[in-house]
């Protein structure tokens, strides 16, 4: 669907922000761990922090996309 509607690196896009997620998901459950907090709450919490971060910001660069390139 994204290669559908145009836009530049959609998927490609979306395996790297799965992948960020995953490291950020992986990194935070150590820490925790080690720490003797909830290591799943804190890690779950986190990995969706991070996909919905990514989202918000590949929204605004589209946006800045679209009126620079697409617009004109």
């Amino acid at each position: 669907m994204l290669l559908q509607a145009g836009i530049p690196g959609g998927i490609e896009l979306l395996v790297f922000n799965v992948i960020v997620a995953a490291l950020v998901v992986y990194f935070t459950y150590n820490d925790a761990r080690t720490r003797g907090a909830n290591a799943v709450l804190w890690a779950g919490v986190m990995g969706l922090a991070s996909l919905f971060l990514n989202i918000v910001g590949f929204l605004l660069v589209f946006a800045v996309y679209y009126v620079i390139v697409v617009r004109d």
